[in-house]
């Protein structure tokens, strides 16, 4: 009989694998919909070239995140922990936007922007555990300058 071993993640960092495909499938649905697709059931929502762009970027960061963490690959802490960031500042420009009115804003800004800013902080924050730092080619250094 031939035994073969499997290299398994720790449970966060299938958590954090989970989390980042859903950010990134999220953002993109979101930045067509600004470009102004509509999806079954009539879900729309105004037309925001300004929106669709940054949420076509964040999902596309996000997207090569979760690829280069499945691929395993040595950098792949760094490559989330940098979407994760850059996604997160877009979405502050984004509720920026929406509050003083610079950009059409509905319920679903309205519920979408706080509920996925939650989301990419909480992946964030487990990004930085020891576990996810260690697995994803962190190599458990401490988070200072280098």
């Amino acid at each position: 009989m031939i035994e073969t071993t499997t290299r398994r993640w720790p449970p966060v960092v299938t958590v954090i694998s989970v989390l980042i495909v859903v950010e990134a499938v999220s953002f993109l649905v979101a930045s067509l919909l600004h470009a102004g697709v509509q999806f079954p059931l009539g879900i729309a929502e105004p037309r925001n070239e300004a929106a669709a762009i940054v949420e076509g970027l964040c999902g596309i960061f996000l997207a090569a995140s979760a690829i280069v963490v499945f691929a395993r690959a040595a950098w792949a802490w760094g490559v989330a922990v940098a979407a994760h960031v850059f996604s997160i500042a877009g979405v502050l420009l984004g509720i920026a936007a929406v509050s003083r009115g610079g950009a059409p804003g509905d319920e679903a800004n309205a519920i979408y922007h706080p509920i996925i800013l939650v989301v990419l902080i909480v992946t964030l924050i487990l990004l930085v555990t020891r576990g996810a730092r260690t697995a994803l080619g962190r190599r458990g250094r401490a988070l200072q300058k280098e």
